[in-house]
């Protein structure tokens, strides 16, 4: 980009849309757009070379990459699934530090203000291999708000179970200690207002529940779906047996909080 960054327009506009859109259509269909959007998010990008230069300081690529690979392995011997799939680290728009792209990628961003350093970025490592392995071995797909929420709440758990004690829970949602508190006052509550949607297809259920953007109120985090469908996987264990979290790799969503005993 660097090298174009004086070009004429149309030429730098061409050899953005060969060089780096073509090839990675997939990925950045998936996330910011098409040929059009990519190309003209990548010019107005320019001015930040400067600044991801000098993260790149504090972030090394060649580490980040075997520590994947580490972390990958051990995600392996604990549950025994190996995870499979793409990864895409950019420096992108930023509108999410790690995620998943739909059911055919993970992405980091590494132009997200969480992910500075190589430590912050692996943090939450097992929180996506988890993602990674329940697309490849879990059958029961469905666009429902109990499958967010059972989904994001098994990954926080086996972030948990990876790091052991390394992390808090609230570091672990991705909270702070306040939002977490607020959330166990509120548990009452948002067990009526999950048991009222826990079924439903809604996108904007959907969202409340996933979205870290969505808020029931503002002293409450987003993400909310991550504190309840943590709960649900601890109920199910409590009431199931101690290895019984492996079954949330192979079960229907609805059929782990039908059997949690989360809300009698």
């Amino acid at each position: 980009m660097k090298a174009y960054k004086d070009a004429d327009t149309i030429i730098r506009s061409k050899v953005f849309i060969d060089s780096l859109y073509t090839p990675y259509q997939v990925f950045w269909n998936g996330y910011l757009g098409k040929a059009d959007d990519v190309e003209g998010w990548l010019s107005r990008s320019l001015v930040k070379l400067p600044e991801w230069e000098k993260k790149n300081e504090s972030i090394n690529g060649a580490i980040l990459r075997q520590q994947f690979y580490k972390f990958a392995c051990k995600m392996k011997k604990i549950t025994g699934y190996a995870p499979e799939g793409s990864w895409y680290v950019v420096y992108g728009p930023a509108w999410t530090d790690l995620g998943g792209l739909g059911n055919f990628a993970m992405l980091i961003d590494l132009a997200h203000a969480n992910n500075n350093t190589n430590e912050t970025i692996i943090k939450m490592f097992p929180h996506e291999l988890t993602h990674q392995i329940m697309t490849n071995v879990n059958k029961h797909k469905d666009c429902s708000a109990i499958s967010a929420i059972i989904g994001e709440g098994f990954a926080v758990w086996m972030n948990q179970k990876y790091w052991k004690r390394k992390f808090t829970l609230a570091q672990n949602l991705g909270y702070t200690d306040e939002e977490l508190l607020q959330c166990d006052k509120s548990m009452e509550s948002l067990k009526k207002f999950f048991d009222k949607n826990k079924y439903s297809n809604d996108k904007d259920i959907v969202s409340v529940f996933r979205s870290r953007d969505d808020k029931l109120n503002q002293k409450l985090p987003g993400a909310i779906g991550y504190y309840i469908g943590y709960h649900i996987i601890e109920s199910y264990i409590q009431k199931n047996g101690k290895d019984s979290w492996k079954d949330v790799f192979l079960k229907d969503a609805k059929e782990i909080y039908e059997n949690s005993g989360f809300i009698e």
